[in-house]
């Protein structure tokens, strides 16, 4: 994993810690997992960036609810999300935390709380 502050200028509510973890996310619990990386993450969300092009995957859309699981020892959040912006372009998808599981709450707080 490799952390590093972000030097730019904000514009979201919440400023971003850079990183790079594992994640796997899917839709629903009948949907294979796709595979990426968590590339930087807030209390609010993260950026990620799929191992496989996001053109062929359809999860990729603005408002789409999707699950992740991150499941480095080290490094670990679960919960649910949306989908609020996409490139396909860049494979990256910026995701939304709508509710992360109790010890995933108290870990991130924890963690940002170092930066």
């Amino acid at each position: 994993m490799e952390i590093a502050q972000n030097g730019q200028s904000e514009r979201r509510g919440y400023p971003r810690i850079n990183l790079e973890t594992k994640v796997s996310i899917r839709t629903s619990d009948m949907e294979p997992v796709m595979l990426g990386w968590v590339q930087n993450i807030s209390r609010g969300g993260f950026k990620l960036k799929a191992d496989n092009p996001l053109i062929t995957k359809d999860i990729f859309r603005s408002g789409k609810q999707i699950f992740f699981e991150t499941y480095e020892d080290f490094f670990r959040l679960k919960g649910k999300g949306e989908v609020i912006w996409a490139s396909q372009k860049e494979n990256e998808a910026g995701i939304k935390f709508d509710e992360l599981d109790h010890k995933g709450k108290r870990f991130l707080e924890d963690f940002l709380g170092m930066f």
